[in-house]
């Protein structure tokens, strides 16, 4: 119990140094900004994936009805929620790797309710 208390403890502790480093770094230098911004945005689509299917079925309603909406819509959201998932968790894995160039996002939008009214995004066509 004490071992795994103690590494745990290391753990943190390497958590908060990083974290230091960084936030020190992000206000100088682009890359460390790309690179924050490539994890949260990974943490964010691997936590919201599953709000696609609600995106899904809202934007299909939008344009094509209530039946094709619970019907069409959702499984256009499942699908996109596996792709956000997916996406959320190459970007957290290869956070540090500047691919694509610019630490540009996988998946547009960038993230899930970046358009509230869910017309100008990809998952539309």
């Amino acid at each position: 119990m004490d071992a795994r208390r103690r590494a745990y403890g290391w753990l943190f502790g390497l958590l908060v140094a990083l974290g230091c480093a960084s936030s020190a770094q992000a206000a100088t230098s682009p890359y460390m900004d790309g690179v924050m911004r490539k994890l949260g945005r990974g943490i964010a689509n691997i936590a919201t994936g599953p709000l696609e299917i609600l995106r899904g079925t809202q934007m299909t309603t939008n344009q094509d009805g209530y039946v094709a909406g619970w019907t069409v819509g959702v499984l256009k959201g499942a699908w996109w929620g596996v792709v956000r998932e997916a996406a959320g968790v190459y970007e957290v894995l290869t956070f540090f790797v500047e691919i694509p160039p610019g630490f540009e996002p996988l998946v547009k939008p960038e993230y899930v309710f970046t358009h509230t009214n869910w017309t100008d995004t990809d998952i539309a066509k």
